[in-house]
């Protein structure tokens, strides 16, 4: 059991994580996953095993030896709450991603909607200091231009193709800042890119006679320090685009970098990155 000393200094509510994770204040810090038997969470988790006290939340087990592991369902909140209890932070990984093309919009709201809403209240409930919720670059639907890259904010509209899952992951984000601005929950947003290797996409390729930016793919590995980055600042609230570091990307992941700190290590290389002009 530790205590943690909240105190502002520069900055209104002011977060402690920074110093967590770095080790000044205490050597490990309680990290419930959900979402832990997906694709992304195995890059998580080891990103963070070694450094917190890791529980992973799933309806099935993941892979992983030495790590607490609680199975429970993101729709059925006495399961939530049960997990949230002596948490330190959350990190929200559980969606319908790779199955989700057939499935009706009851049932992402129910997963990608109602899941949230029972994590965000698990949170308040029981006074989590962080939430780190990872969304995607289609929360915004999908920029009105791409004469430059698209900064959370800009004009965006939502098309028919993939309207349920863009959705969810925009109302999972109203419901982070309603629990930020209501209860003081500290929450960062971060919008991922198409992971690669997930199985579902084929990956970039670039296109032909195109000079505006067009990347949006991620390294789930990039993503995983995005959401140790996330963990890490004392931004209290933030929503930022986690895409690879290359001048074409579509969305621009320049204020992660600038504001967590994000650095994207992989960057493809191989494909040449499109210069305007």
């Amino acid at each position: 059991m530790f205590h943690l000393i909240w105190i502002a200094m520069g900055r209104a509510n002011r977060s402690p994580f920074s110093s967590i994770l770095k080790g000044s204040m205490v050597e490990v810090q309680k990290v419930l996953i959900t979402g832990a038997a997906g694709y992304l969470a195995r890059f998580v988790i080891d990103r963070l095993r070694l450094r917190c006290d890791l529980t992973l939340l799933d309806r099935l087990e993941p892979e992983v030896e030495g790590v607490r592991f609680i199975r429970g369902d993101v729709t059925f909140f006495p399961d939530v709450e049960a997990a949230c209890e002596g948490q330190d932070a959350v990190v929200h990984l559980a969606a319908l991603v790779r199955d989700r093309f057939d499935k009706p919009p009851w049932m992402m709201a129910d997963v990608m909607v109602k899941g949230t809403w029972n994590i965000v209240e698990g949170c308040a409930l029981h006074k989590v200091r962080r939430l780190v919720n990872v969304s995607s670059v289609v929360a915004c639907g999908w920029p009105l231009s791409s004469d430059r890259p698209y900064r959370v904010g800009d004009p965006s509209s939502f098309p028919p193709g993939d309207l349920s899952y863009a959705l969810a992951k925009r109302l999972g984000e109203e419901i982070g800042h309603a629990y930020h601005q209501a209860h003081g929950l500290s929450v960062i947003h971060l919008r991922c890119g198409v992971l690669d290797g997930d199985g579902l996409n084929a990956g970039p390729k670039a296109p032909e006679h195109w000079f505006k930016p067009w990347f949006v793919y991620a390294d789930p590995r990039d993503a995983a320090q995005a959401v140790e980055r996330g963990l890490e600042t004392d931004i209290p609230y933030g929503c930022y685009h986690i895409v690879a570091g290359r001048e074409d990307a579509l969305f621009d992941w320049k204020p992660a970098a600038e504001e967590l700190g994000y650095r994207p290590e992989y960057n493809w290389p191989d494909i040449p990155e499109i210069k305007e002009g």
